[in-house]
């Protein structure tokens, strides 16, 4: 093929100049705002603003998604209120012709095809067209009866926050982003570290996170001591146990799940893993475990084997007054065990769609987005390769050690083993990248604050691309909640200021 005539070669430059400028500022972006603003010029010179209004594409079933949506907004604009119900009753799901896909919100930079926008925001004119119809159109009690069912046959997004030590302000940033939004799940799960998040969210109203909460906020960690005289036992006065203690008391209350709950709404869920070899992980929550103090649940969730002893829950008793909660027991980091629990928020929540930040040092060298990858099979396959030998070599390494007696060897080299053994997507994922951290800040290690800034805005940056397919992936069940939340005020009555209903999957 020739080259392009010379008299084009100025201009072509000038585009690419002009993309790469954009790009630039894309990354150097310091609010949502300004981002957004920046790709929709990105979008207008690579002509992918054209792709969005462009309805006709191979990646979903455009004239089913024309079709419905048409349906809908012509019963709306009709005032006919069983039209519209009899529309939604042909069914609600958000992968309606394949709009849901990950790949449709990896072409253009600020968003997908607008017809999905379009599509959504239409269901949720509908869904309040339905609860704002009158009893004589529609009886509560027939209302009442198909939200609740829309509402388990849509199902709910969970926000699940991985383990990872001193990278944890990554989540800061992913959270305040999702806080600022109104887009952050009310079911959130996390282990570690990010038990850690769900600690400080499920104890924290909108209005308290909403102010900047995780941007200012800082573990109080000794800064002027070595990490590694810490964890080798030379600092004799502050051992890694008084550190992870002065961490939780930073930040954490006395209160339990359901107390939690009752006072911010959320559903938080945190893992933790047991001593005994054969013993199965928990995942704590105000279903499951409704007294236990959340402080002890992330106590034992950041228990790591070999730096600081497990830890026996504590739950509040009938006289108010902490007492130990399965006492012969004893907990330790729930990433060793289930990192992301995805069934167990699916059986308890009704959970379907699941957003992930991933900070996991572990995991992240041999994590890629698999719903947006585009031809990297050959660095997929040694990134698998290389996670399934190492994983095979642990287990050899523990056969061995106990072949030889080496008792002291097997369960670090077996939690190292389920660590590798995991999976770490979900849906919608938001990984820390290698070039945004230093290994010592695994270990709270940061050369001063601007560090922990610039680790906020790492999160930050990796959540602005995915909040497009955030909102439209849960807007639908976040007013389905609501809607249903206000029907139950109408049918029950007011309740008492702070009681809220648990409403797990049935």
């Amino acid at each position: 093929m020739s080259n392009p005539p010379l008299a084009h070669r100025p201009r072509t430059l000038a585009r690419h100049s002009s993309k790469h400028a954009l790009s630039k500022r894309l990354h150097h972006a310091t609010d949502y705002p300004t981002w957004l603003q920046v790709a929709q010029e990105h979008d207008r010179q690579t002509g992918m603003d054209a792709w969005r209004r462009r309805e006709p594409s191979s990646l979903y079933d455009h004239r089913e998604i024309r079709q419905r949506h048409d349906q809908l907004r012509a019963a709306i604009d009709a005032g006919d209120v069983h039209g519209v119900l009899y529309a939604l009753n042909e069914g609600l799901h958000g992968n309606m012709g394949g709009m849901g896909r990950a790949t449709l919100y990896a072409q253009a930079k600020s968003g997908t095809k607008a017809l999905i926008d379009d599509y959504v925001n239409v269901i949720v004119e509908a869904l309040r067209c339905v609860a704002a119809a009158s009893p004589r159109e529609i009886p509560l009690v027939e209302k009442v009866d198909f939200f609740r069912r829309a509402s388990h046959c849509y199902g709910r997004s969970a926000l699940m926050l991985s383990g990872g030590g001193g990278v944890i302000y990554f989540h800061h940033g992913v959270v305040q982003t999702l806080v600022r939004e109104r887009l952050l799940p009310s079911v959130l799960s996390g282990a570690s570290a990010g038990s850690w998040l769900c600690a400080q969210i499920g104890t924290r109203t909108d209005e308290e996170l909403v102010r900047g909460h995780f941007e200012d906020f800082r573990y109080d960690l000794p800064t002027h001591l070595s990490p590694f005289r810490v964890l080798a036992g030379l600092e004799k006065e502050v051992t890694p146990q008084v550190v992870k203690q002065m961490a939780i008391d930073s930040f954490c209350n006395d209160m339990t799940f359901q107390e939690a709950y009752e006072h911010t709404g959320r559903y938080i869920n945190i893992s933790i893993a047991p001593v005994e070899r054969h013993q199965a992980s928990r995942l704590l929550n105000a279903i499951t475990s409704p007294n236990v103090y959340i402080r002890s649940a992330i106590d034992a969730s950041a228990s790591i084997p070999g730096v600081v002893p497990p830890v026996t829950l504590y739950a509040k008793g009938a006289d108010g007054k902490p007492k130990p909660y399965l006492p012969s027991r004893k907990w330790v980091d729930g990433s060793f065990a289930q990192d992301l629990p995805a069934k167990r928020l699916a059986r308890l929540f009704g959970i379907n769609h699941y957003i992930v930040s991933l900070i996991n040092p572990v995991a992240v060298p041999f994590v890629d987005d698999p719903k947006i990858r585009r031809r990297r099979r050959v660095s997929d396959t040694m990134k698998k390769l290389g996670r399934s030998l190492a994983g095979e070599t642990l287990l050899t390494l523990e056969d061995l050690g106990s072949t030889l007696g080496v008792p002291l060897m097997s369960p670090a080299i077996l939690m190292a083993h389920a660590l590798l053994d995991q999976d770490y997507t979900g849906d919608i994922n938001i990984i820390l990248s290698k070039r945004d951290f230093r290994w010592m800040n695994v270990l709270f290690d940061y050369r001063g604050d601007e560090e922990i800034k610039g680790l906020i805005d790492a999160g930050k940056r990796s959540t602005w691309p995915r909040l497009a397919q955030i909102r439209n992936a849960t807007v639908i069940a976040r007013t389905l909640d609501e809607i249903l939340e206000e029907l139950d005020l109408r049918e029950l009555g007011q309740l008492p200021h702070g009681v809220r209903h648990i409403t797990a999957s049935t």
